[in-house]
């Protein structure tokens, strides 16, 4: 529906008394419905080199830094330990990842990429790229660095809203 005609029904609503709530405006719905898409996309797009949506964010983290603990992983992708130690499970049972014992920590495993996993880097990276100027395709090179500036804003907002609202014991590392 076009933003005007949005815009002309809402005013109606407001003027008959009515409580308006224009879930196509609401930043929530919007960024969770432009997220999902994504990931069905990519996920499509990596499934052709059989890794899943959630060995991919694991892959990119460890692509760019070799031999993170689970722990470390948890925190950059965001996702809780014991979910992560399960994607773990079935990347080292794919072939994708080893765990080795950490060399100063012994209660800690790294996670290190197999050579076939290092095989898959260059068609997975390029998968990953072609999935952002898919998604990117109706916006400007312009207003694409406008809204990833300002999704770090909103992302920066509310990791720092976050923050101050969970308690030590509850924040992850």
């Amino acid at each position: 529906m076009a933003r005007q005609d949005r815009t002309n029904r809402t005013e109606a609503h407001a003027e008959a008394g009515e409580v308006v709530y224009a879930v196509e405006d609401n930043l929530g719905y919007l960024l969770n419905r432009a997220a999902r898409l994504i990931a069905q996309m990519f996920s499509r797009r990596l499934q052709r080199h059989g890794v899943a949506l959630a060995q991919w964010a694991i892959l990119l983290f460890l692509y760019a830094r070799d031999g993170q603990t689970q722990r470390e992983l948890s925190r950059v992708v965001a996702i809780e330990p014991p979910t992560v130690a399960r994607t773990i499970d079935r990347m080292v049972r794919d072939g994708l990842v080893r765990r080795e014992p950490h060399p100063h920590d012994g209660r800690a495993t790294r996670v290190r990429l197999t050579p076939h996993a290092l095989a898959l880097r260059e068609e997975l990276v390029a998968a990953s790229m072609a999935g952002n100027q898919f998604a990117a395709r109706v916006l400007s090179a312009e207003e694409l660095e406008t809204l990833k500036t300002l999704l770090r804003r909103v992302i920066d907002g509310l990791a720092a809203d976050e923050d101050d609202h969970i308690p030590r014991r509850e924040r992850l590392p």
